[in-house]
């Protein structure tokens, strides 16, 4: 890869708005079995309850979707480095400095894991490190983004070596 070349991995507004839509739902059906078991009777309208779960979770999706666009996570992979943003923060880190980057889980619960040498100073940027072990390291949620998480592996795997 050539160092003006980046593979841009961005958040899918369609896998976002599913992933939302899945949580305002859980979350309404948790809601009301939590209402119903303290009240110590089931809601006598379904019909009305099913309507206002479903205004709930388009309501919920929709201002998540809209006051949560540019806090969503993303991720360069360039020739100079490796770009990580995430809750409108981000960091550039350069490949000398990553020991490591693991992709764990699967699907929207996709997290990308990037450690650094032990001998590396995190830059000072705005989004900071986690320490694991002892070592800096910084978690981004890929499930949701576009490219999938095994493009982004491929992409890795041209910059890194593979991990032992």
């Amino acid at each position: 890869m050539a160092e003006h070349e980046t593979t841009a991995f961005r958040t899918s507004p369609a896998r976002m708005a599913g992933l939302l839509l899945l949580i305002g739902a859980v979350g309404w059906v948790i809601a009301q079995t939590t209402f119903a078991l303290v009240a110590r009777h089931p809601p006598t309208d379904l019909s009305g309850t099913a309507g206002s779960g479903v205004v709930f979770v388009v309501a919920f999706t929709a201002l998540s979707f809209v006051f949560h666009r540019r806090n969503w996570p993303a991720v360069d992979v360039t020739g100079a480095g490796l770009g990580l943003a995430d809750k409108g923060r981000g960091v550039v880190l350069p490949w000398q400095a990553i020991e490591s980057a693991v992709i764990r889980h699967g699907g929207p619960l996709t997290t990308l894991r990037v450690t650094l040498r032990p001998e590396v100073v995190p830059p000072a940027a705005t989004l900071q490190p986690r320490v694991r072990a002892g070592r800096p390291e910084y978690r981004i949620h890929i499930g949701v983004l576009r490219p999938s998480a095994k493009a982004l592996r491929t992409a890795l795997a041209r910059h890194l070596p593979a991990p032992t």
